[in-house]
């Protein structure tokens, strides 16, 4: 999906020289599809999210039930090349694991746990969804609204709870098990809006925007956590 606006789908810059993959190219596994959507960017909002993509595709393909496609990027980009050249992620990341109880459809199961800051994914999180914005709604203006994103249970997508929820949503994904997304947002008032993210089948969030104050990147739990 291509974009049709004409400046940076971040910072409003007119001085666009790249084009910003919506979610990251580097959670796709090669070949990649041909339909990813992509969204113009300014270069130094562009490198501002280089390095937070790499560590976003460790978080998601080490969730304990993620796809075929992110076991695959796990196994073969995160083991095999971002933790050979960044030893110290690879500690951070160790520090950060813990066992937890997980309650799913089946019962209550043990399972590691990797808490993320969510001062740092929050505003990752917010960046996909104004690139959702704006290639699917590019005559709206998005720079004012609030935005706010939180964690569902990775296991959310088996519940009949869900399933009826989702139903009300519009649909679209990217790549067989790697990124889906579900939208509502009304008609006569685009300002209100809720997104769910879902990516390598697991890791699910909810964005929400709305107009009723200024723009802020806050999650309403203290750390974000999926296994």
């Amino acid at each position: 999906m291509q974009h049709r606006i004409q400046w940076c789908y971040l910072c409003r810059s007119k001085d666009i020289s790249t084009r910003d993959h919506i979610p990251p190219a580097n959670l796709f596994p090669e070949p990649r599809p041909n339909n990813l959507i992509t969204a113009p960017c300014c270069a130094p909002c562009n490198k501002r999210f280089m390095k937070l993509d790499e560590q976003f595709r460790v978080y998601m393909s080490t969730a304990s039930n993620a796809s075929r496609e992110g076991v695959k990027i796990m196994k073969e980009k995160v083991f095999g090349s971002t933790f050979k050249r960044s030893p110290s992620l690879r500690t951070q990341i160790a520090r950060q694991v813990s066992a937890q109880r997980i309650r799913t459809r089946e019962g209550q199961i043990v399972l590691p746990i990797i808490e993320m800051d969510p001062l740092i994914f929050g505003p990752f999180l917010i960046r996909i969804t104004k690139g959702l914005l704006a290639n699917l709604y590019p005559d709206f203006d998005y720079f004012n609204l609030r935005f706010k994103a939180e964690q569902l249970s990775q296991f959310s997508h088996h519940d009949e709870e869900f399933e009826d929820i989702a139903s009300q949503f519009k649909f679209s994904q990217r790549g067989n098990g790697v990124f889906r997304f579900w939208h509502r947002i009304p008609s006569f008032k685009y300002s209100h809006g809720l997104w769910i993210l879902q990516f390598y089948e697991s890791a699910m969030f909810i964005v929400s925007h709305d107009d009723y104050a200024p723009t802020c990147t806050t999650l309403t739990e203290p750390k974000l956590r999926f296994s």
